[in-house]
């Protein structure tokens, strides 16, 4: 089955309301394609529709704005991050580099409703303390890259989304395709974005269960808002994170996979080759870590970007809000796949099984 053919197979099954996705074969855009609403009853999505792109945030932004920096020798990938921010050390943190950080090897908690909190979200993580020793588990940290994203503002003087725009995204040619804050350029019935969850806060994730307020039972469903970040720890930050906030295009978020491979043949729009090619290198500190800086690579057994991908050295992300990306270094393929799964609810896990089929129908397609 083409690739056409399957994502609106996805639509007509409920994996989404909508989605959108780009595949790149070196620097060539070999497919782009859009299908379903921006949200129920609404718009239809088309090839520019913004999504979302929740983690994502994490490789399009953080890790690259990071790169950048080290390749202007502001900072090492190794240094601590109280050189940058002393509070940040507090609570037995004094230590944590921001390779720990990058490689989600810290120790620090998986996640905090730090919108629920009575300080503001960084004096929160500044309290935060490590759950265990670093380099002795992978623990996916949504406050690792938020910490990140404060340092390349105290680093720079500059904010986030400032410094990623001018030095990242525009540097790339991706500022046309991506940002932060979108909610607050003009009214939300103009923008082409794809809605996500409806409540705030919103409903509780597997695992947060108890954390997170439930939203109250036999009540009229709230009126979606595109361009308002889902997560809530990114809304109480102003839309503006390390791990989360940015919307983008399919295209854009492929094109940035296209670029990874002109970083790591020489470009150097950004760092050079040496930073790129540890930027994409495994974590073998850490026993049983999957995890690159900023990256993850696939998992042996299971994973999201489907077997053929898995058994290839890859890059590669996922979004919470139904986005991802993956990147075969060795075949010089990147897939974009963007959707608004968790749109009204995000009880819908159907896309698990359906990122791995669309990677590898991709796979066939384009790579013979």
């Amino acid at each position: 089955m083409n690739l056409t053919s399957l994502l609106r197979q996805g639509l007509d099954q409920g994996v989404f309301p909508g989605a959108s996705a780009t595949v790149f074969h070196g620097e060539r855009c070999v497919h782009e394609d859009a299908c379903g609403v921006r949200w129920l009853d609404g718009p239809p999505v088309d090839v520019t529709t913004r999504f979302d792109l929740a983690s994502l945030t994490k490789i399009l932004a953080t890790l690259p704005a990071l790169l950048r920096l080290a390749d202007l020798r502001e900072l090492s990938i190794d240094d601590r991050v109280t050189r940058f921010w002393p509070a940040f050390g507090a609570r037995g943190k004094a230590d944590l580099t921001l390779r720990m950080l990058l490689t989600h090897a810290s120790g620090l908690p998986a996640w905090k409703p730090l919108f629920l909190e009575s300080v503001a979200p960084l004096t929160s993580v500044e309290r935060s303390e490590v759950d265990r020793p670093p380099w002795t588990e992978a623990t996916y940290s949504d406050l690792g890259f938020i910490a990140l994203g404060s340092v390349v503002e105290r680093v720079t003087g500059m904010r986030l989304d400032d410094f990623v725009r001018e030095e990242v995204h525009v540097r790339l040619g991706l500022e046309d395709q991506m940002g932060f804050r979108p909610i607050g350029v003009e009214s939300t019935a103009d923008l082409n974005i794809a809605a996500t969850g409806l409540w705030r806060p919103r409903e509780p994730a597997a695992g947060q269960e108890g954390l997170v307020p439930a939203p109250p039972p036999n009540v009229e469903l709230p009126a979606p808002r595109p361009g308002e970040v889902d997560d809530d720890n990114a809304l109480a930050m102003g839309g503006v994170s390390g791990h989360a906030g940015l919307f983008g295009t399919a295209r854009g978020v492929g094109l940035f996979g296209a670029r990874v491979f002109e970083e790591l043949e020489g470009a150097r729009r950004l760092a050079s080759v040496e930073l790129w090619r540890e930027a994409c290198r495994r974590d073998a500190r850490t026993p049983n870590s999957t995890r690159a800086l900023g990256f993850d690579t696939p998992s042996a057994e299971g994973s999201s970007a489907g077997p053929s991908i898995a058994a290839s050295r890859a890059v590669g992300h996922l979004g919470f809000t139904g986005t991802s990306l993956w990147i075969d270094l060795d075949r010089q393929l990147a897939i974009a796949l963007l959707t608004n799964r968790v749109h009204p609810t995000r009880g819908n896990d159907a896309i698990k099984a359906f990122r791995p089929q669309f990677c590898e129908a991709a796979l066939q397609e384009f790579v013979p």
